[in-house]
């Protein structure tokens, strides 16, 4: 049967059951055997105030003998450092320093005096290098990246000529060709046993490549008769408008000034009725002929109708000049209506 009692009266080998009344917000679970007044105190100090005994399993513990203090001779007393009192100031400042603050530095943390004196310089001397490597490479690399984006041009390569030997021909008279099969027919045996000595030297040498080849003026140049037939026709009608006196003048002579209204200064009656144009080439020449404009897409020259109501009169450098029921106007070149 258990027994609850405070926990004032619990005695040194009592077995506890349980924790049936505390002080505190956490829960204490403790269960097991008082060994000694010790154990008694701790409970105490944790906010237990009653427990939960079994008196059947309550044991007897023997209590510690004391045995007394035997006196110590002069000798040991020396030799345990109670005449020493360097050994006593050595244990206060140990006791000192272990009650020191937390965010204070220790004695054996403290920086030597050599480190104190080296840190500042070896930091100095990071910073003076890594600034100048900083302004060296501001300095360099505006240069660096101009050249990797604008690569220098490359020279062209040089194109060498090889001149080649010029052909060899052997100009040969009408007599020496009828000749030539009566000399072979009767020096047959002959040509047979010396054929590899004559086609040796008949054979041409081509010209070494440091002379120049010099072109043959007199070579006769092909021509093709079409050719000459258009060049001569040319020269006679040129020779036949010459002895007319007749001169290449363009069917309509328009004087240009420069008082010629604008197509949008026409008056509202003919802008209404004005068809659509698109002009999307417009070529300009020396000869009247050469002129013409791309309109709508179709091809026109001076003189041509645009939707058979617009008349081309002139082309010019800048504009095109317009004839519509009468009004002359201009519009300017690759302009759209």
């Amino acid at each position: 049967m258990t027994q609850i009692i405070p926990i004032d009266q619990a005695q040194p080998g009592m077995m506890i059951v349980r924790v049936t009344a505390q002080n505190g917000p956490v829960r204490i679970n403790k269960s097991g055997l008082i060994t000694s007044g010790t154990m008694i105190q701790g409970l105490i100090e944790m906010g237990v105030q009653e427990i939960e005994y079994d008196p059947e399993q309550t044991v007897e513990i023997c209590a510690d003998e004391t045995y007394p203090a035997s006196e110590q001779t002069p000798t040991q007393a020396l030799l345990r450092g109670q005449y020493d009192t360097r050994a006593q100031k050595t244990d206060s400042a140990i006791s000192d320093q272990f009650n020191r603050s937390l965010f204070l530095p220790t004695v054996n943390g403290l920086p030597g005096q050599w480190r104190r004196a080296l840190k500042p310089a070896l930091i100095g001397m990071l910073m003076a290098i890594g600034g100048t490597a900083t302004g060296y490479t501001l300095a360099v690399l505006p240069a660096t990246i101009t050249g990797l984006l604008n690569p220098p041009a490359s020279p062209p390569p040089l194109v060498t000529t090889t001149p080649q030997p010029a052909p060899v021909q052997q100009d040969t008279s009408p007599a020496e060709q009828a000749a030539g099969p009566s000399v072979q027919e009767a020096n047959s045996p002959d040509t047979a046993q010396n054929e590899p000595s004559q086609i040796a030297t008949t054979k041409a040498e081509p010209e070494p490549e440091s002379t120049p080849v010099e072109a043959d003026d007199t070579r006769e140049v092909e021509v093709s008769p079409e050719l000459m037939a258009r060049f001569n026709k040319v020269l006679t009608d040129l020779e036949n408008e010459e002895e007319r006196g007749t001169t290449t003048t363009p069917d309509t002579v328009v004087n240009v000034h420069d008082d010629i209204q604008r197509v949008d200064q026409l008056p509202a009656r003919l802008l209404t009725r004005l068809p659509a144009m698109d002009f999307s080439a417009h070529m300009y020449a020396s000869n009247p002929r050469d002129r013409w404009v791309r309109v709508n897409g179709e091809d026109k020259v001076e003189g041509d109708w645009i939707a058979d109501r617009v008349q081309i009169v002139n082309i010019e450098a800048q504009r095109v000049i317009l004839r519509f029921e009468g009004e002359v106007f201009s519009m300017t070149a690759l302009t759209d209506w």
